[in-house]
């Protein structure tokens, strides 16, 4: 067996994570191109790429409209724009929360009448209403709201979400926009938003669309090929290659089992970078455009590669790709059983992290 072991320099990152702020503007512009008023949605710090970095980049195409999942998330943001709309889907959970929306001028999503009465003490100040239209999560119910309820609140944004925007044709989508529909009456001084990236792209009205997935280059749709940019590109560096005879386990619980002789390339990325150890048998990385075979189960720090195909060309100190331009980030979640939504949050934090395209 002979084994090549990568030292490293001192310092040096074995897994990085390089962002695309250009591609993430382009896909921005996508968006914005069939619905005027564009919101960002910038929770989980913008989806593991950085809420910073990520607003900073949209606030100079235009983007006045960004959504966050908690106050905290709020707050952050606010350190990136002055003079942007923040909205905070969880609402305002007691009356310290409250207040120090006002005072960072974030404007809560208000969800049920325990929220609604809370914000009394602000009531001039502007509020989003969220309606449940089906989804059965959160949100008032369509069926005991009256305009009354909102009697002298300042009701910026009306709104809802889509169960199942990623699929065009299904039905859902029909019976949510009609209930919306009916709902806007009771608010005609507010702006209506319930399309988020991909209700935007396939038609369904909204004053103001929510673009979340889409700007960071998932696939808004379940049935259609992806009509946005690759954002994020996560790689990892070949730290050992090894050449492992025919008929040898390959790492924990000897899962895989070599069928030929084998040149494994070793790779400083495992589940704690945000890897899925659950990636199947079918799972492909990339060297300079050349898919090669994950083998073995992923480790916390390291995962395995079959790079026979390309053992005269890898070399240690090589970056491979993860996912990126090459291997989609939809289709890797798809081999791991997931979604490209949970890929990208779960990036882990000791990623070194580069932005382009500035």
């Amino acid at each position: 067996m002979t084994d090549r072991i990568h030292g490293g320099d001192s310092g040096r990152s074995l897994a990085r994570l390089t962002v695309d702020l250009g591609a993430l503007r382009r896909n921005y512009r996508r968006i914005a191109a069939v619905c005027r008023r564009t919101a960002a949605v910038v929770k989980a710090d913008a989806y593991g790429l950085g809420a910073v970095r990520v607003v900073e980049a949209l606030c100079r195409e235009g983007c006045r409209d960004y959504f966050v999942a908690t106050e905290a998330e709020g707050i952050a943001v606010r350190a990136a724009t002055r003079d942007s709309n923040i909205f905070v889907f969880s609402g305002p959970p007691d009356d310290r929360s409250a207040a120090a929306m006002v005072r960072h001028a974030l404007t809560p999503v208000l969800n049920d009448e325990k929220q609604l009465d809370r914000w009394r003490a602000h009531r001039e100040t502007p509020v989003a209403v969220h309606v449940d239209t089906g989804m059965h999560r959160l949100g008032f119910n369509p069926t005991a709201l009256s305009a009354a309820m909102f009697e002298g609140f300042n009701v910026a944004v009306v709104l809802s979400h889509l169960a199942c925007a990623d699929d065009p044709v299904d039905p859902m989508n029909s019976r949510q926009a009609d209930r919306f529909a009916a709902i806007r009456s009771l608010f005609p001084n507010a702006q209506g938003s319930l399309a988020n990236s991909a209700g935007a792209l396939s038609g369904i009205g909204s004053d103001m669309a929510r673009a979340g997935i889409a700007l960071y280059g998932g696939n808004p749709f379940s049935t259609r090929p992806n009509p946005m940019s690759p954002v994020a590109m996560l790689e990892a560096l070949v730290v050992a290659l090894r050449t492992v005879p025919k008929g040898q386990p390959i790492g924990y619980g000897g899962a895989y089992t070599t069928e030929q002789a084998m040149r494994i390339a070793v790779l400083g990325a495992g589940y704690a970078d945000g890897i899925p150890r659950g990636l199947s048998a079918h799972a492909r990385v990339a060297l300079r455009g050349n898919r090669l075979p994950v083998v073995g189960r992923v480790s916390m720090d390291l995962l395995h590669v079959d790079a026979s195909a390309v053992e005269s060309e890898i070399a240690l100190g090589d970056w491979v790709e993860v996912f990126g331009p090459t291997v989609g980030i939809d289709e890797m979640a798809a081999w791991a059983g997931t979604i490209s939504y949970e890929l990208l949050t779960r990036l882990g934090s000791r990623l070194q992290r580069f932005y382009t395209g500035q």
